[in-house]
């Protein structure tokens, strides 16, 4: 069984490309062999618009019926989008696939779990993940849904049992919305990606720095935590001075890392982690452990109440400027008996 229609929807920028949007509806969670797929919604952008089509299982013994005309629907696409479909969706279809004795694979595009994406970039201003909070805090609407997510396989099963369509078209409807957000969100996050998108703070931009670097992106990745210091204030500000301050000492280029930890160190004050950070800096890199001690001090007039962090390290600092001044001092008296002795000898008998 198969549904289609075009809806109107404007030129998506920047343009994800070739890519197959998809959303199953299953009768259950587990994800085992006696899980099966009854319903998936497939879209993608044409030139007139965003074509949506729908795959239903009318019943279980027409399952390679079903996997066959979803194939055909994912089989123009470069890549495949999915929520959660790493996790989930792929290797239900993939199961059912096997137990179809299906041929060959359902697909061999790439995939993309706008999930993964989700919580790299929004994790930090989210409460939880899912599909509906990101509709309404990422993309702004609250969806009037016909029908929660939990009951989809019950509305499936009771058209199994008493051919009920009515709960069955409201869960149809469900999987149609679900399918059609993933186009927005998709277009939503590789905005951001690009570092594109208006009113990002220094979080959202420590948060895409690190996707950019986990991802190999580092010209991207450091542009971006770049940006986030920028701003110099609170905490992803100081993290992200303290993430590129790591890497200039990796290339080794102390005095910039010194310079940044600074300025950073009189912009957030309240940061205990940008003076032990400078702290050390100037200890073990510079060898200057009386500027260190400066550091721990002034630190500690700023933040009293951090002093239990701080004091253990000033403690040791003294001990070992106080060390060192009396190897120095040792030094110098047993240079000048050296100097003594050999007057003597150099004197006439």
């Amino acid at each position: 069984m198969l549904r289609q229609d075009v809806i109107p929807l404007p030129p998506l920028a920047p343009n994800p490309g070739n890519v197959a949007y998809m959303d199953t509806e299953t009768t259950g969670l587990n994800g085992g062999s006696g899980t099966y797929v009854f319903a998936a919604a497939v879209a993608r952008p044409v030139d007139c618009g965003l074509r949506v089509a729908q795959v239903f299982l009318s019943q279980p013994g027409m399952e390679a019926a079903f996997l066959h005309a979803l194939s055909e629907e994912l089989e123009p696409a470069d890549a495949i989008a999915t929520f959660n479909g790493a996790s989930f969706d792929l290797p239900v279809l993939r199961t059912r696939w096997v137990m179809a004795r299906m041929p060959g694979e359902l697909s061999e595009a790439d995939h993309i779990d706008l999930l993964t994406l989700v919580r790299a970039l929004y994790r930090h201003r989210l409460e939880s993940c899912t599909l509906r909070m990101v509709e309404e805090r990422v993309l702004g609407y609250e969806r009037d849904d016909p029908m929660p997510s939990a009951l989809v396989p019950d509305a499936y099963f009771d058209y199994l049992r008493a051919g009920s369509r009515d709960f069955l078209e409201a869960a149809l409807e469900h999987n149609r919305l679900d399918v059609i957000s993933l186009v927005h969100l998709h277009s939503r996050l590789l905005l951001r990606l690009n570092g594109g998108e208006t009113g990002m703070d220094a979080a959202d931009w420590l948060a895409l720095g690190r996707h950019r670097f986990r991802r190999g992106a580092r010209a991207d990745g450091w542009r971006a935590l770049r940006n986030a210091t920028a701003f110099a204030k609170g905490d992803a500000s100081a993290t992200a001075g303290l993430l590129i301050s790591k890497r200039l000492v990796r290339r080794g280029s102390i005095a910039a890392a010194d310079s940044l930890l600074g300025w950073l160190e009189s912009s957030v004050t309240e940061d205990i982690r940008l003076s032990i950070a400078r702290a050390r800096l100037l200890e073990w890199r510079r060898r200057d452990a009386s500027q260190a001690l400066n550091v721990v001090e002034a630190a500690l007039l700023r933040m009293p109440d951090q002093a239990p962090d701080l004091e253990h390290r000033r403690a040791r600092l003294r001990r070992k400027l106080d060390s060192g001044r009396g190897r120095g001092r040792g030094r110098k008296r047993h240079s000048r008996e050296v100097q003594l002795e050999a007057l003597i000898a150099d004197s006439p008998a």
